[in-house]
């Protein structure tokens, strides 16, 4: 990492607590209190917010970590808190425009995602195990409907209660986090321009199979958004604005080593597992 004034560090530790409100105050939300009115009601909010910051936080550690490890210059994440849905927009971490070497690239790319989905697994699995069944009549219209993904299924089956024919799970707080650290792993893992997703694949594949893979990734986000969720129009407008092109890397013919491409893949596997169609069924 390279040297940060007091300044910088200052402005990080302020915006990550920050966030840290603002998701807190996000969470007591969700769980139908109202922090404006009563302060106190933010305690109700926790279970949420440390879980998602624990994830996000060590979403971005990996990839300061793997930085360091290659001897990259990088900034600490500065987080952004936010008045949406979970309380933030994410975080960013910022590093000078250099050449990197393919295996800087691809672990610097990938260590993010990989990071936080174990904590997410977590999360979800316990905060499944942690939910309850409630009549589909009880929930409609006054909570927001969560899409499924494959692996969200595997584990409502294997951790969650007893389903009845007319019953709806209400995720716990905890759940609902690991959820959203699930959804936030899964769009950086959309292999297009600057994402996590698309540094490793340029990584795996090079130039040419990313300049492809980002007109696949365009038509298959318009074809989402035309037939499942109208909000893939907003992600397929981002990827657009990125553009098909990627910095170059510093040694294009030497190739990843093995462990790196065994890796890779099964992360596109796992991109398959957690990817959700239609993220909220109520929006």
């Amino acid at each position: 990492m390279s040297r940060l004034s007091p300044r910088r560090w200052t402005l990080a530790l302020l915006l990550y607590l920050s966030t840290l409100l603002t998701t807190t105050g996000a969470g007591a939300i969700l769980a139908g209190k109202n922090p404006f009115a009563v302060p106190r009601d933010l305690v109700a909010g926790l279970p949420f917010s440390l879980s998602l910051m624990l994830i996000l936080t060590l979403h971005e550690a990996g990839h300061v970590v793997a930085a360091i490890r290659h001897g990259m210059p990088v900034s600490l994440p500065y987080f952004i808190p936010a008045p949406t849905l979970i309380g933030t927009f994410g975080a960013i971490i910022r590093m000078p425009p250099i050449l990197h070497t393919k295996s800087a690239l691809f672990d610097i790319g990938i260590s993010g995602p990989v990071a936080g989905l174990i904590p997410s697994l977590v999360a979800l699995t316990w905060g499944i195990h942690l939910s309850s069944p409630v009549h589909s009549s009880e929930v409609a219209g006054h909570s927001l409907a969560l899409g499924n993904s494959l692996l969200f299924l595997a584990l409502s089956s294997w951790a969650g209660p007893l389903m009845g024919t007319h019953s709806t799970l209400v995720l716990s707080a905890v759940g609902f986090a690991g959820w959203m650290g699930l959804l936030v792993t899964a769009l950086n893992l959309i292999p297009a321009g600057q994402l996590d997703g698309g540094h490793f694949f340029y990584a795996l594949w090079g130039p040419k199979a990313h300049r492809k893979i980002w007109m696949a990734t365009l038509f298959a986000l318009s074809w989402l958004g035309l037939f499942h969720w109208k909000g893939w129009w907003i992600w397929m407008g981002f990827i657009a604005l990125m553009g098909p092109r990627h910095p170059e890397v510093s040694d294009p013919e030497t190739p990843l080593s093995p462990g790196r491409k065994i890796l890779g893949y099964s992360m596109i596997l796992v991109e398959i597992l957690i990817f959700v169609p239609v993220p909220f069924l109520n929006m």
